[in-house]
């Protein structure tokens, strides 16, 4: 249904580079310049521009790359729709980063299918840079996702804001916290478990050391694991320290099996995003779906 020069022209968008977008697309170099220049003839308007060898988008250029994602990704999407019309059925392919997965999902996914049960949900965990490129390929129809993202690309619904904590086993707390603040200096003299690169609490903490010339380079030792509830048994285990979403560890701190630390000047928010392509056709789902979210704290 698309037309296939609106393809060449987004990979043009994502490579900037006529050669690399035409050997991603398996035709040839003057192949892709001709999809270009057809567009701009059929729209009257300049989408790309030359810097010397450098491939540049217009303002025009930018804007139809945007509505031409939406575009390619909603026909992804209207082929499911047909297909599970056949069966008399709808279908939700969504993505939620590991803390949202893990705690926000359940209940939220669990009201929708009290109300519509005959619906499939596929849902895909992973960090939110990866979540968004998904999104931008139309692999999902929409994500829920933590953490910083230039909001202006996408159509964004805010689900809550968390708190974003340090937390410990009980060793480090009867060490250290009972006697009020902590300083960062002293958590550097600790080993720091933390999730993977490009995950969202990992990025939170990076932004924060970073604002305050620090980086994780200055912790004694370093454990990545992309698993919450390792990092979660690791920290109880007395084996280092982390920072995690408040609301990924109330259960443990209730029970006081993690305590939160109490780090002088670290005080965190941030938002959990419903976030779906803008001018999509399916926006209106889209819209109804975000406000099962709503209330989700009020359900777990």
């Amino acid at each position: 249904m698309v037309d296939s020069r609106i393809y060449t022209f987004l990979e043009v968008c994502r490579t900037l580079n006529y050669t690399k977008a035409s050997a991603n697309l398996h035709i040839t170099q003057p192949a892709v310049s001709q999809h270009v220049r057809y567009l701009e003839d059929m729209y009257q308007v300049p989408l790309v521009e030359m810097r010397g060898k450098k491939v540049c988008l217009t303002k025009q250029g930018e804007l139809l790359g945007r509505f031409a994602a939406s575009l390619c990704a909603d026909e992804q999407h209207i082929r499911e729709a047909l297909k599970n019309s056949l069966y008399k059925k709808e279908s939700l392919v969504m993505g939620a980063t590991l803390t949202v997965g893990e705690f926000v999902i359940p209940s939220v996914l669990g009201r929708y299918l009290l109300d519509y049960p005959d619906t499939d949900i596929s849902v895909t965990v992973k960090n939110t840079e990866s979540l968004l490129k998904m999104l931008e390929a139309g692999e999902i129809e929409f994500a829920v996702v933590e953490g910083r993202f230039d909001k202006s690309a996408y159509s964004c619904r805010l689900v809550s804001k968390e708190n974003f904590i340090g937390i410990c086993g009980g060793d480090f707390y009867e060490k250290y916290c009972k006697r009020g603040g902590i300083p960062m200096e002293v958590l550097f003299e600790n080993r720091l478990i933390v999730r993977e690169k490009g995950s969202g609490t990992r990025g939170i903490l990076e932004q924060f050391l970073q604002a305050h010339n620090q980086s994780l380079d200055k912790f004694k030792n370093r454990f990545e694991v992309s698993n919450m509830g390792a990092i979660r048994r690791l920290v109880a285990g007395n084996c280092g320290i982390s920072f995690l979403y408040e609301a990924a560890v109330e259960q443990e701190l209730g029970r006081k099996v993690l305590y939160q630390i109490p780090v002088d000047d670290f005080q965190i928010q941030r938002e959990f995003n419903f976030v779906y392509l803008k001018n999509s056709i399916f926006s209106e789902k889209y819209d109804k779906i975000s406000k099962y979210f709503d209330t989700w704290r009020g359900s777990i």
